[in-house]
């Protein structure tokens, strides 16, 4: 028996975008942009980081797929970037914090762009998937890759000629477990767009998951069980386990009391191993851990325990 605890955690980039789709002009879309910066602030990652950092060291998964993993920068006249808040990094040290070390592989872009905040300032932000692997437990990795799917999302606003592309990928780890080889992909597929979502899905498993050996795939599929749509031979690992498994989707500014988790949408997918138990965590209202009573993210995350 070869034992290995996965995760999927969407980190919540920290505001909510879809305030920027239906704007009527540039100055619309300015003000919407202010509402997204003050949303980012209001959200703190410093603080999230740390109560995610809490949570993970007390689950103490092998292998996490992260999704949502944010840049924020901006920029004045003079050109010049400041960097407002970089995820990973600041995860990272908040792991090291807490004594429970990870090490990133596999991150590759799934979206990104600049938005105007006001004449001649700008705001950036960029997206990643990355899968942490915990140094102190039985993996050893020996291999990674990383694509972008040709299927792909572009909103339309309301000003003319101005669209934003939403561009999303995969990553792929592999490794052995206790000398046993496992294959980890993680990935984010689309959430505005029914049939670009199910091409990516297509395309993940066809471009990552063709390999005589054990298969985990991790990730936000932004579709609910009934739609999500894998094919014969793969396992929901939630049927072990209990309850609703509900795994999304907090307030935008994430200081909602009671929890509005509301719909599954975030899985560990297995193929050719056993699911021995899964469950959800950052979902009790103890997790609000952050000084200001934040939710560590409006996802919550998904572990489970595999042999395989």
């Amino acid at each position: 028996m070869a034992g290995v605890r996965v995760a999927t955690y969407n980190l919540y980039l920290g505001a909510d975008l879809a305030l920027l789709f239906d704007v009527a002009d540039f100055a619309a879309l300015a003000r919407q942009v202010a509402v997204v910066r003050a949303q980012l602030d209001a959200t703190r990652f410093e603080e999230r980081a740390r109560a995610i950092a809490a949570l993970l060291s007390t689950e103490q998964p092998d292998l996490v797929g992260l999704q949502e993993v944010s840049r924020w920068a901006s920029s004045g006249a003079d050109g010049v970037e400041h960097v407002l808040v970089d995820f990973l990094p600041t995860l990272l040290t908040a792991l090291e914090d807490v004594g429970c070390g990870y090490d990133a592989h596999a991150a590759n872009a799934s979206f990104g762009g600049g938005l105007p905040v006001s004449e001649g300032e700008w705001m950036s932000v960029s997206g990643a998937n990355v899968t942490l692997v915990r140094r102190d437990g039985p993996v050893e990795v020996v291999g990674e890759a990383t694509g972008r799917y040709v299927a792909g999302y572009r909103v339309v606003t309301g000003i003319d000629g101005v669209t934003f592309p939403i561009e999303r990928g995969w990553g792929r780890v592999d490794v052995r477990v206790d000398g046993r080889p496992l294959r980890f992909v993680n990935t984010h597929t689309e959430a505005y767009d029914g049939p670009v979502r199910d091409a990516q899905r297509d395309e993940v498993i066809f471009a990552t998951c063709d390999v005589d050996v054990p298969v985990v795939l991790v990730g936000d599929f932004n579709a609910r069980p009934d739609t999500v749509g894998l094919p014969d031979g793969w396992t929901d690992a939630w049927t072990q386990g209990d309850g609703d498994g509900l795994t999304c989707g907090q307030a935008a500014d994430l200081a909602n009391e009671t929890s509005t988790l509301r719909e599954r949408i975030d899985y560990v997918w297995v193929r050719d191993a056993e699911v021995l138990a899964a469950w959800v965590v950052g979902d009790r209202p103890e997790d609000r851990s952050t000084p200001h009573h934040l939710w560590p993210s409006d996802h919550a995350c998904v572990v489970s325990d595999l042999d395989v």
